[in-house]
């Protein structure tokens, strides 16, 4: 799915993912420290699979992927997304920021302009899964508004490696 347009905040805009951002996603996604509570591998553990819903993304039929850059440059310095449910009333987000640009406002700025265009788009409910661990993500989240709704874990992929989790919910 596609936004086709560009959502602009006051330092960012966030817009469709393409073939040709597949350089700064593999290098982002395989970050270690960017990578740390995500539910994707690092690039030992990427496989044939996973390269190849990488490059899908574009294309994906059943959500968004995006990427956010800076406004005033273009650099890209994050990715988000969003999945709608069958009758687009209720989106799952997800979001990651370089760690050059962690702790500057960017994932805030970015997560509000998710929440206008799912408003825009008929959304109601928003839902986004974070890893207990993930203490900077976990205080963003409560800060934007979003209460824990229930607990689960998640494992990412190809690794041995499972994290307990909160389902975080937001009504709009």
């Amino acid at each position: 799915m596609q936004i086709k347009e560009i959502i602009k905040g006051d330092r960012i805009i966030i817009r469709d993912q393409y073939t040709t951002d597949l350089s700064f996603v593999e290098s982002h996604f395989f970050d270690p420290e960017t990578n740390k509570y995500m539910g994707d591998p690092l690039r030992e553990f990427a496989d044939e699979k996973y390269y190849n819903a990488l490059s899908e993304m574009e294309n994906n039929e059943y959500g968004y992927y995006l990427i956010i850059q800076l406004k005033d440059s273009d650099e890209p310095i994050g990715t988000c997304c969003m999945f709608p449910n069958e009758d687009g009333t209720s989106y799952d987000i997800g979001y990651t920021i370089s760690r050059s640009k962690w702790r500057q406002g960017y994932g805030a700025e970015a997560i509000e302009l998710l929440l206008q265009r799912i408003i825009v788009l008929g959304g109601k409910i928003v839902t986004c899964e974070v890893a207990m661990d993930n203490t900077a993500s976990n205080v963003l989240i409560k800060k934007m508004g979003f209460f824990v709704d229930r607990e689960t874990e998640f494992k990412k992929w190809n690794m041995d490696i499972k994290y307990k989790s909160y389902i975080y919910k937001l009504e709009l």
